[in-house]
């Protein structure tokens, strides 16, 4: 078992790490359609921040599943719908990115070239990514609140987890219900549950290395003995 938590720890660490490394590459796209049209042509590597940031969010989606790997407090019947939730919220999200390394490039090139039309029409394609990432930093918040209220009730881990989390769905639901989905505030679900995402890693990671070979998972979870019966 310590070997599937290394993995989904390595996971979720690799995966914050992409998406962080995307966010802070990201060009600020302000002004009207036509400028923003501009900067992402004439951004060479566009293409490259968006895709690690999709594989970064393929690789949380997958990664923050160690949590219920590794649980001891016997909250799996929970744990399993928070994290789901957090999961098709990261998902949602994930849209806008795919949208704006697919569509939104190649109307770029199209802008480029001279096609004066791609201007309007992602002006109005545009906001069908950015309210799915609103909708997506939503869910993760909401995710995010149960999380917090199961990390508070474990004893056996750090109270600070259940204040990241609940930090994250804090600022979530204020980017949401106050700012424009244009503004990087409505991401603050995603950006904020990062922190939770790299102790959680880090703690997965010192618990696999700790666990002797051959055992099982060393911390909570399904045993070999408990599956015998």
């Amino acid at each position: 078992m310590s070997s599937i938590v290394r993995v989904l720890a390595i996971a979720l660490l690799l995966g914050t790490a992409l998406l962080g490394a995307g966010a802070f590459l990201h060009p600020m796209l302000e002004g009207d359609a036509a400028t923003q049209l501009r900067v992402i042509a004439a951004t060479a590597s566009w293409r490259t921040v968006h895709f690690a940031m999709l594989a970064g969010s393929g690789l949380v989606m997958m990664g923050i599943w160690v949590r219920l790997v590794r649980d001891s407090s016997g909250s799996a019947r929970a744990l399993a719908p928070a994290l789901g939730v957090i999961t098709i919220g990261l998902a949602i999200s994930a849209l806008n990115i795919s949208f704006m390394a697919g569509s939104g490039w190649r109307m770029a090139q199209l802008f480029q070239n001279g096609d004066a039309s791609m201007a309007a029409l992602f002006d109005a394609t545009h906001p069908i990514g950015l309210v799915a990432a609103r909708l997506g930093n939503f869910t993760i918040a909401v995710g995010a609140v149960v999380l917090g209220m199961i990390e508070w009730r474990d004893r056996s881990r750090p109270r600070m987890l259940a204040w990241l989390a609940w930090l994250a769905a804090l600022a979530g639901f204020v980017g949401v219900a106050f700012f424009d989905e244009t503004s990087r505030f409505t991401l603050a679900a995603a950006a904020l549950l990062s922190g939770w995402q790299i102790v959680v890693g880090v703690q997965s990671l010192a618990a696999a290395a700790d666990a002797p070979a051959g055992t099982g998972n060393h911390g909570g979870g399904t045993t070999q003995r408990e599956l015998a019966h």
